[in-house]
């Protein structure tokens, strides 16, 4: 009504052009309410440029409402295109902090036997796909498992998603780390669409009653044990999960004192940079070092903040890390 208020008022002065300004209500329109809303805001304005033109009169009126016409139903397209985009964008964005929300939850299960501890930075991809994974084995044993897949971005979250929830199912049923990985290898290769699906990982098994800590490794890198940041390496081959049917891979097992710990982590934590420098594994242990005694959680959070702290430019991987101890050690 206001432009139809301020068209009236100029139109005998040359105004006839600010019929246009209608796009402004329609474009409005189109926006909060969809294209329907936008169409019927469109002819309502049509409606009002003719009754202007009745009171004041426009040559060629039906050339004109033509043209006006045709500019308020380009603006009702042009937005409602920005806006189904907008909204799709949105629901992407939510979905995907949903993915990182489950692949990498902020609260750990409560594990009586195990002080554990976790930290994930996202890359600057936004989502990609390091998650890990703490759950109780069948004989009540803790299972652990940090694992990368290789690419960036939503697709690479989704396998992440889809081979977490395996790894999931697989250690209610066995605590054997190997066998654990081995299974999720089958998974991936029997997925309908195999390209890029690409998985390194290491799991981990606690068990309590002997303070015994075992582990097997697919093409990831081996676990640090805490705190004096030797590399727990594993037997035989360390084949990626997703290439090869058939896999196998050998669990190795040591005993773990109570000051002592593990330490998984994924490549994010290395192939950071400061300048030209990259800070790489021996970077990593240099910052580890002064902290390795400190309790699950805050060993984790410790890494996480002086990592990201050393660096001067954006994370170009997750960073995601782990931290198992025994209980009686925090």
């Amino acid at each position: 009504m206001a432009v139809f208020i301020v068209w009236l008022l100029l139109n005998q002065s040359g105004g006839g052009g600010i019929g246009f300004f209608y796009a402004a209500p329609i474009g409005l329109a189109t926006w909060w309410f969809g294209m329907r809303a936008g169409f019927v805001a469109a002819l309502a304005c049509c409606a009002l440029y003719v009754i202007g033109a009745l009171i004041e009169p426009v040559d060629n009126v039906g050339v004109a409402l033509a043209i006006r016409a045709v500019a308020f139903t380009a603006v009702v397209i042009i937005i409602s295109i920005l806006r189904e985009r907008l909204i799709a964008l949105e629901g992407s964005a939510e979905e995907l902090e949903d993915i990182r929300a489950a692949l990498t939850p902020v609260s750990l299960p409560d594990m009586p036997d195990v002080d554990a501890g976790a930290a994930f930075a996202p890359s600057d991809h936004g989502v990609s796909g390091d998650f890990y994974l703490l759950t109780n084995g069948p004989d009540g044993s803790t299972v652990a498992v940090v694992g990368d897949v290789v690419g960036h971005g939503p697709r690479a979250a989704r396998v992440a998603t889809f081979i977490r929830a395996r790894l999931a199912a697989f250690a209610a049923n066995t605590s054997d780390p190997a066998q654990i990985l081995e299974l999720a290898n089958t998974a991936l290769l029997e997925r309908p669409d195999r390209e890029d699906r690409i998985v390194s990982a290491v799991c981990l098994r606690y068990e309590p009653s002997g303070s015994r800590l075992s582990w097997a490794i697919a093409g990831h890198p081996p676990p640090l044990r805490l705190p004096e940041l030797d590399e727990l390496r594993a037997q035989g081959p360390t084949l990626l999960l997703g290439i090869q049917p058939g896999l196998t891979l050998s669990s190795s097992s040591i005993a773990l004192g109570p000051a002592e710990g593990v330490l998984v982590y994924t490549d994010g934590a290395t192939d950071v940079r400061r300048g030209r420098t990259l800070l790489g594994r021996e970077g990593l242990l240099g910052l580890v070092a002064p902290v390795a005694d400190l309790p699950a959680s805050h060993l984790a959070r410790e890494i996480h903040r002086a990592v990201l702290e050393w660096t001067d430019s954006p994370l170009g991987d997750d960073l995601c890390l782990v931290v198992l101890r025994p209980a009686s050690s925090s």
